[in-house]
């Protein structure tokens, strides 16, 4: 992977939302959702907007008042745990288009707090639930709502 890589969310398999700085994620394919605060978060945001990897580092760096190289193995090894969760996807060519809103990451404010690398967390407690589809799983005999079966 390159620095001029791009990705995108793997819509409409993963859903999002940034709530008090905290991005949650869910892979309605799986059922797992996930958490990505502080920096991880800023660099989903970016990664959604259309920035490329380095771009990400780059803002990421200058938010935190650090030298890119400090951490730019934080953001690919975020990225990289990112795809193999199936989470993000690439963009087809290395120059892809960011959104025309989308902010430069250097303009991003600095903050306050000492820098962490970016955490991905995991959970699978609520799968079962997730996978339910409470609006298309209605069934006389099952009840409402009811899990998917394999025939359906």
């Amino acid at each position: 992977m390159s620095e001029r890589t791009r990705f995108r969310v793997n819509r409409p398999r993963v859903v999002h939302e940034t709530l008090d700085g905290e991005v949650v994620i869910i892979d309605l394919r799986t059922g797992s959702y996930y958490s990505l605060a502080a920096s991880g978060a800023a660099v989903w945001e970016a990664l959604d907007r259309g920035f490329s990897v380095g771009e990400a580092a780059h803002g990421l760096a200058r938010r935190y008042g650090m030298a890119p190289n400090d951490v730019e193995p934080s953001v690919l090894g975020l990225v990289e745990e990112l795809k193999a969760e199936g989470l993000i996807v690439g963009v087809d060519g290395d120059d892809g288009e960011r959104e025309a809103s989308a902010p430069d990451p250097d303009d991003a404010t600095s903050v306050d707090q000492p820098f962490e690398p970016p955490r991905l967390q995991k959970f699978e407690d609520m799968q079962d639930l997730i996978l339910l589809d409470p609006v298309h799983e209605i069934d006389e005999e099952a009840g409402w709502p009811h899990a998917r079966s394999d025939t359906d």
